[in-house]
């Protein structure tokens, strides 16, 4: 009788959980990220800018190394450590993606513009700094948040997935 009564209090879930529909565009996102940004890594010529690295500004150097430690945390340690919350389904998960989401097209707006401040030889007009690379990511970030940020705080699936 008490099993009859447990039952009839917890009926059985017929929504969706795990990861599965939608949440697995975010999952790739989270997988393709840290790949794009090692790629971007290796393309920047940081090796020609460290052998610079005297020639520069103190303001320059500061702008230079607080890119690659931001730059670092958002493209490299983050999407691994999401991805991590994500398959242990921790319920830290949606709201630590939400941060995520909304901290990197804020970083991709503000480092050309600090780059066109500081480095006006290289960058003499924001256009200069805001290339169609740098616009195409800042627009792709930008649609990326305004897509998932909603579906991580509404979706059923999430929900019904990081519970732990």
């Amino acid at each position: 009788m008490a099993e009859t009564q447990q039952s009839a209090a917890l009926p059985a879930r017929e929504e969706p959980e795990g990861i599965g529909g939608w949440l697995v565009l975010p999952m790739l996102g989270l997988v393709l990220t840290p790949i794009v940004g090692l790629i971007q890594l290796y393309d920047t010529d940081y090796v020609g800018i460290f052998q610079n690295w005297r020639a520069l500004s103190v303001l320059q150097n500061v702008l230079i190394a607080a890119e690659l430690l931001v730059s670092g945390i958002l493209n490299l340690t983050a999407p691994a450590l999401l991805l991590f919350f994500m398959f242990k389904r921790w319920q830290i998960f949606p709201g630590w993606y939400i941060i995520w989401a909304a901290v990197t097209p804020v970083y991709l707006l503000l480092d050309p513009w600090a780059a066109h401040v500081i480095f006006p030889d290289t960058f003499p007009t924001l256009a200069d700094a805001y290339d169609k690379d740098t616009v195409r990511s800042i627009s792709r970030t930008i649609w990326g948040a305004i897509i998932w940020i909603p579906y991580m705080m509404r979706s059923v699936r999430v929900a019904n997935t990081f519970v732990n």
